[in-house]
């Protein structure tokens, strides 16, 4: 019988919380002896006989110990520096983008913590207010334009059959079209258009560490310009935790930047720089709706963070893979132009010269080639509009907690006194769960990951009410119970 399945009736508990009278005493140095009254006791002796013995090996013990502390303070001093100068090197060329890889995106002991219109070619969007730049060094304050003039092209082709993919349509000599229509430009054509809306993006995250203190790491990215008040859209991982983001245009102008709003969830990232009388290069953003498999596409990034406007060309492998991202489930367009550390945040454009993607994440294996993936345009529009207007995106389905990935034992016992493994709810201020309840199932369909309990719950609307199960400790019994909980599902709030 399988304890986890929430379809059984579960009569064995989960391991881990054991009766504090059976774990295993350690035993001490010494004799044991037995006293006439039955009682138990250790003798000690002693292990040099004599003063001078005794002395001689006292002496011998503290210049041994000194030796030894000498020796783990050098060490301690060496390696403080070699931590200090890896971590400067190693950061400075650190890929940011996000790994698609075995499942171990995202992991630290493995815990993984979870927590427009397309009727014209033209939309004004209203974003937030106005306010101090809390990424910029000089404490720069910004106005925040009243509006944002984002160019968006509806699809060109049609779903007849419903089915969510574009009809596929030929051209009079039986050629299929892609969504560059019939006369598609040269690439020589298509990188002289919109290369100039690809920027470079630099951060710099002040970080704290009990052995080194306080010190600055560097990472590198890329965006593009999408709206001409100066809105820049790039990953939501390109920024994360930044204290001062720079973007630099393609003539090696530079502009602080600050943080619109930002979605984990999509990976997107809205930037705002003051250009003032800078000539902006804005994209024109197509349909990714009209992509076909085959057709030709251009990557433009910021490879390695140094290599600004690299432009490499593939073509459109898939056009919706389900890809699982930091533990969370995306539908992204599958590309086989080449992708390194720095082309994160960076354009994938047709050969219509028009925004259909912006690059987010690669298969980083030895074994592997030319497998990149994008968030198709039509999202990032969506999440864009929803950033840019309200700071984040309305309307999603949360249970209002976090839950956690746990994969190891030693993980299990070190955050939640248990040897099982699972997903464990994190937080301890909600009113249903607590911390440490592990989750089964959500509405009778078993949970194996954060990734399952998300999926489930994007089902339901803000207000639903969704059923868990979960195994809590008892901690006056020092045993698990299987419990039934009830909770509304909330909007989803940053």
């Amino acid at each position: 019988m399988n304890p986890f399945d929430p379809m059984q009736e579960n009569t064995q508990e989960p391991a881990g919380r054991s009766d504090p009278d059976t774990r295993d005493n350690r035993k001490t140095d010494g004799a044991e002896y037995t006293a006439p009254d039955g009682s138990h006791g250790l003798v000690y002796t002693p292990h040099a006989k004599g003063k001078k013995k005794r002395r001689a090996g006292k002496i011998a013990m503290v210049i041994t110990v000194t030796a030894v502390a000498v020796s783990v303070g050098l060490c301690c001093v060496f390696a403080t520096w070699m931590i200090a100068t890896s971590i400067g090197f190693l950061m400075s060329l650190r890929d940011i983008s996000v790994t698609v890889d075995t499942g171990e995106v995202g992991t630290s002991d493995g815990l993984h913590i979870s927590d427009g219109t397309d009727g014209g070619t033209e939309q004004v969007l209203t974003p937030g207010g106005d306010g101090k730049d809390p990424t910029h060094p000089k404490d720069q304050i910004y106005t925040t334009p009243i509006t944002a003039t984002i160019d968006k092209l509806p699809p060109k082709r049609q779903d007849a059959n419903a089915d969510g993919k574009a009809d596929v349509e030929t051209d009079a000599t039986g050629n299929v079209l892609t969504s560059a229509g019939e006369n598609p430009l040269t690439v020589a054509t298509v990188v002289a258009r919109v290369a100039d809306s690809v920027v470079e993006i630099t951060t710099e995250t002040v970080t704290q560490s009990g052995l080194l203190g306080q010190y600055v790491t560097g990472g590198a990215g890329s965006g593009v310009v999408i709206a001409r008040e100066g809105f820049i859209v790039t990953n939501a991982h390109v920024i994360e935790g930044a204290t001062s983001i720079t973007v630099r245009m393609s003539d090696g102008t530079e502009f602080p930047a600050r943080v619109v709003g930002t979605d984990a969830r999509t990976d997107m990232a809205v930037l705002f720089i003051n250009a003032g009388s800078y000539p902006l290069t804005v994209a024109t953003l197509g349909s990714s709706f009209d992509l076909v498999v085959g057709e030709d596409i251009l990557a433009i990034g910021n490879p390695l963070g140094s290599l600004g406007g690299t432009v490499t060309e593939g073509m459109v492998s898939a056009t919706a893979r389900q890809i699982l991202v930091n533990n969370r489930n995306m539908t992204l367009l599958q590309i086989s132009a080449p992708i390194n550390p720095g082309n994160s945040g960076g354009g994938l454009f047709n050969l219509a010269g028009e925004l259909v993607g912006i690059v987010n994440a690669k298969v980083a294996s030895e074994e592997i080639e030319g497998l990149g993936f994008a968030i198709p345009v039509d999202t990032v529009y969506e999440v864009v509009s929803e950033l840019i207007g309200y700071g984040y995106v309305r309307g999603r389905p949360a249970l209002g907690f976090t839950v956690v990935d746990v994969t190891d034992v030693r993980t299990a016992a070190r955050y939640f006194d248990s040897m099982n493994t699972g997903v464990y709810v994190y937080d301890n201020d909600h009113a249903a769960v607590q911390y440490g309840d592990l989750i089964l199932s959500v509405d009778g369909k078993t949970v194996r990951s954060t990734a399952d309990v998300t999926a489930y719950v994007s089902e339901k609307a803000v207000g639903d009410t969704v059923e868990l199960t979960v195994y809590r400790a008892n901690t006056h019994t020092n045993k698990w119970e299987k419990k039934t909980l009830t909770v509304t599902v909330v909007e989803d709030k940053p």
